[in-house]
Order: C-alpha cells, then structure tokens, then sequence
C-alpha cells in the first residue's frame, strides 16, 4: 500500500470514528417540538395530513418527521414536510427529494434554486423544482437546515454537516419541503404561494430542533 493511500485510509477511518462520537455525543433525539408548530400561522391555517404508514417511516428514517396542509387568503393549500435527522449515519440518512420524487411517479420539469427572505433579513436559498405526475403539475420548494443554515445544496449540506462533526460533535439536521400545485400555466402564482409560506414559517423552525 502506496503511503498516499495508507494516509487516505486513516483520514476515513478517524472521520468514521468522528461521526459515530458524535452520533453518540448526540444521540437520537425524538423532537416532540415539531408538533408544537403552530396550526395557525398569520394568515395560514393548517391541519394534519394522515401519518405515513409503517413500511414508509421505516423506508425514511427520520427520528422525527412532521406533514401538514397549510391554507391562506388566497385558498390554495400549501403542504409541508419536516424530516429531521438526530444523526446522519448509515441507513439513517436525509433522503434528497431529487432522489424521492421520481421514485413516486412526480417527474421533474425544471429543477434551480431561489432566494427565500428569511426573518432576520439574510437571505436563504432553497432548492426550486417544478415537477409532474400525469396531468398534475406541483412547485416544490425545499431546503436543508443545518445548524441555523438553510442550504439548498445536496452536496454543500453533507460538507457542512461533516465540518459540525468534527468541530461540533453534531451531525443533526432537518429536511423541509413546501409543495403547491400548479393551477393550469400559473407556475409563478404558486412559487410566490410557496415563497410566501416559507417566509412565515421560517421564524418558528429553530425552534423546533435547537
């Protein structure tokens, strides 16, 4: 074994143990927070959408998730998914809505990302996807939330969440998904509806894991 090789082999090895420390610094933690999300939202009003069945929850991993239907003045229902994650490890993982959506017969039409105004008034970036199952069409909206960041990168979330773990000791992290249909060609109508709803429910989510 190359001397090159031998040292790529000890870095994997020592951020291995790092993650499994930190997995057990951290621990599974069951987040009951995410039911205290309010129901009522300045001008949204929501309720809960029918819990996943077993072989599902089993499939996502998630030690705590959370999925409603959010509706404004305007009536259009707006959904919401929350997965979170106490620790990302083998089998446990946050499972990408690039990779879940097509397996569930949505195909992606256009996929980008897009600023979300955020509380503080630093803007965010989340993931934009446009996608279609049969005659329906939905905006997607989804982000990574990481330690009070909120990455739209697949791959820019795992290098953070690898840096936590090291410098942290955490490997925590949430998954958020907005979903609106798409009434007829009024693709904008509903990524101002998704915007909007993502701005308002922005200030309650640190809440809900810190």
């Amino acid at each position: 074994m190359s001397r090159n090789r031998a040292l790529a082999v000890v870095a994997m090895i020592a951020v291995t143990g790092v993650l499994a420390q930190a997995a057990r610094t951290r621990g599974p933690r069951i987040h009951e927070q995410l039911s205290s999300l309010p129901l009522d939202l300045g001008t949204w009003t929501g309720s809960e959408a029918p819990p996943f069945d077993e072989e599902t929850v089993k499939v996502l991993g998630a030690d705590a998730y959370l999925t409603r239907s959010y509706t404004g003045s305007s009536g259009t229902p707006v959904d919401l998914y929350i997965a979170y994650y106490g620790s990302q490890q083998p089998g446990a993982s946050i499972h990408s809505p690039l990779h879940c959506l097509p397996g569930t017969g949505w195909e992606p039409l256009d996929i980008s990302s897009v600023q979300v105004a955020q509380a503080d008034g630093v803007p965010g970036q989340a993931r934009r996807l446009l996608v279609r199952k049969n005659a329906d069409r939905a905006l997607v909206i989804y982000w990574y939330a990481v330690h009070g960041r909120m990455i739209a990168s697949e791959i820019a979330s795992k290098a953070w969440l690898l840096r936590d773990s090291l410098f942290l000791q955490r490997s925590d992290a949430a998954l958020v998904r907005i979903v609106v249909p798409v009434q007829g060609t009024a693709v904008d109508a509903a990524q101002r509806e998704g915007l909007a709803f993502a701005h308002d429910v922005l200030p309650y989510l640190p809440h809900l894991w810190s």
